[in-house]
């Protein structure tokens, strides 16, 4: 086993040689390899419920197989049935607690459910087993800048260079990290140390362009994502970055051209389709818009910002009734974001559920005290359901806020501020 302390091999043999003997060429053992070996074929052809029935044919037959545990939770993550994949990961690790391997898979299902923070735990356990193993280093530096923990993410990621000096992938990995942290100066030496390391890169000159739009140079960030295109033309992300920077400059046509590209090189990529439909929507193209935003909701059924854009969208179109949907889906994609349930809120207000519409706008206000809009939907919502003081007291509340149309409709409302 790679990087596993030879005293503690040794342990291991004496402790447990016993318990492995008994279980590894049993003849349950060999039927459960048996199951196995069928599963994998299985799963290799696309049959993943007859590859889950073999795995757990395998199980059954040898309850104490930990790559059994192993293999069927692989599956289960593959087919998104996240929970029960974790459950048999923890049993393989019940079985097998001294395997990196099955430490760094559970930390992967963690990773897809952005519990970055268990995600660590098990990759520092992996790497307690190997310590020198430049990936389980690069996926915990990873893990850590994801959960905002930029300087265990630099020690990591100073550790990897360390050990390998020309490694350019991790120059860049910790420009990016150095940019999260507001550190620039830091992150551009390693922008340029990637540069002089693989000058003729697509991938280090798109980074260099992301640095540029980080610290507000658009135009600067152009010419990068330019040469990342010359260097490769199919690269699709330098051309949906090189929209962002047109757009950031006001060439709303250039950016619309690359987002054009971008998706015509990539047909799945739902952030280019999401982009392209704000600027279609910004150009007063409301039906193309909501194709875009289905389309990238389709790749991505969780993506948010498209489901909170396609609702409003459908709004603007007059499809109030089928905006709703896209709203409930947001809400359960997003449950922290107030802007989601605000406006919930007001398709419900407008259809007449208005206490529902006000336990939206609610939740809205609980997320973020200060959220103007919300008072003031919530006090017109109030008062169209005969709750007058409580309305004029929401509308009041906007207009100290400095929402604007709470200050113009007070006096018509309510007579007046108080």
């Amino acid at each position: 086993m790679k990087g596993f302390p030879q005293f503690l091999l040794m342990v291991c043999l004496v402790f447990s040689t016993g318990i492995s003997a008994q279980t590894e060429f049993t003849p349950q053992r060999q039927q459960a390899m048996q199951y196995m070996q069928k599963a994998d074929l299985l799963k290799r052809t696309g049959s993943l419920t007859e590859s889950f029935n073999a795995y757990t044919g395998a199980i059954d037959v040898d309850p104490g197989y930990a790559d059994a545990y192993m293999k069927r939770a692989l599956l289960l993550r593959q087919m998104g049935r996240y929970q029960e994949s974790l459950t048999d990961y923890n049993k393989a690790i019940e079985i097998n607690p001294y395997s990196e391997i099955y430490y760094d898979q559970r930390a992967r299902l963690m990773m897809l459910r952005s519990n970055y923070r268990d995600a660590i735990t098990d990759l520092t356990k992996a790497l307690e087993l190997s310590p020198y193993d430049d990936y389980l280093l690069d996926s915990r530096a990873i893990a850590r800048l994801q959960a905002g923990e930029y300087r265990d993410a630099l020690e990591d990621f100073n550790f990897i260079l360390e050990l390998n000096p020309a490694d350019t992938l991790t120059y860049l990995k910790r420009a990016i990290t150095y940019m999260r942290a507001d550190m620039p100066d830091d992150a551009l030496t390693d922008i340029d140390s990637a540069l002089t390391l693989a000058p003729r890169s697509e991938l280090v000159h798109d980074i260099r362009g992301l640095y540029y739009l980080d610290i507000g140079e658009p135009q600067e960030a152009v010419r990068a994502f330019t040469a990342a295109i010359d260097y490769n033309p199919t690269f699709a992300i330098a051309y949906y970055n090189r929209s962002v920077a047109y757009k950031k400059l006001g060439m709303t046509e250039k950016s619309l051209s690359d987002l054009n590209i971008a998706i015509s090189l990539n047909h799945d990529f739902p952030n280019a389709y999401f982009n392209r439909a704000v600027t279609r929507r910004q150009l007063g193209h409301e039906e193309e818009a909501l194709e875009d935003y289905s389309k990238a909701i389709a790749i991505k059924s969780d993506f948010t910002d498209a489901l909170f854009n396609r609702g409003f969208t459908k709004t603007m179109l007059g499809s109030y009734a089928e905006s709703l949907p896209d709203f409930d889906r947001a809400v359960e994609s997003s449950p922290r974001d107030p802007t989601v349930y605000n406006m919930r809120g007001n398709i419900k207000a407008f259809f007449g559920d208005y206490l529902d519409a006000i336990d939206d706008y609610n939740q809205a206000i609980e997320l973020n005290s200060n959220y103007g809009e919300a008072y003031y939907n919530r006090g017109i919502t109030k008062l169209l359901s005969y709750q007058d003081q409580g309305g004029c007291d929401d509308l009041q509340r906007s207009s100290d806020m400095g929402y604007e149309r709470a200050r113009e409709r007070l006096p018509y409302f309510c007579g007046g501020s108080k």
